[in-house]
């Protein structure tokens, strides 16, 4: 895999796994925006799906084909997968905006896959502040909504 460096636009090879893990777990204990897209050379976009959550391990190996996978800390089914890139592409230039990467992939049929993660900073309150309503019960919602409703009856019967 080739690693390029956007700050001096310089291209190396990946030494080691070891590198590639020191690289990326920069991200872990952070919340992390990501794109995962897929387009032709034509510029036609296949697919493309965006999210933020905060990283909570990466695990990186390299048996038959280098494999990167990303998990959510929050959420132990949500994982991004990253299967045997063939480029890295490192975003450190601008101190401000945060760390990112990008990882490249070119079929033989013309079909770039690409998978983007920029850093969003550690986790904090943001986060747990999105994920309050998935933590209500159902009950809890219903009962909430009712409340509201009746709240809102009550005000206009009173006009």
């Amino acid at each position: 895999m080739k690693i390029i460096y956007t700050r001096g636009n310089r291209t190396e090879t990946l030494a080691s796994l070891a590198t590639l893990r020191k690289i990326l777990n920069r991200f872990v204990a952070h919340r992390v925006f990501y794109e995962v897209s897929s387009r032709s050379k034509r510029g036609h976009e296949f697919f493309s799906t965006k999210n933020v959550f905060v990283v909570g391990l990466i695990e990186v190996t390299n048996f038959e084909y280098l494999k990167i996978l990303i998990f959510d800390a929050q959420n132990r089914a949500h994982s991004i997968e990253i299967l045997n890139p063939q480029t890295m592409r490192i975003y450190d230039e601008m101190p401000g905006r945060g760390f990112a990467v990008s990882f490249v992939s070119e079929s033989e049929q013309g079909v770039e896959t690409r998978c983007y993660i920029r850093d969003e900073g550690e986790d904090g309150a943001p986060i747990q502040e999105q994920t309050a309503l998935e933590k209500i019960t159902l009950p809890q919602l219903f009962e909430y909504l009712e409340g509201i409703t009746t709240s809102e009856t009550t005000a206009n019967s009173k006009r």
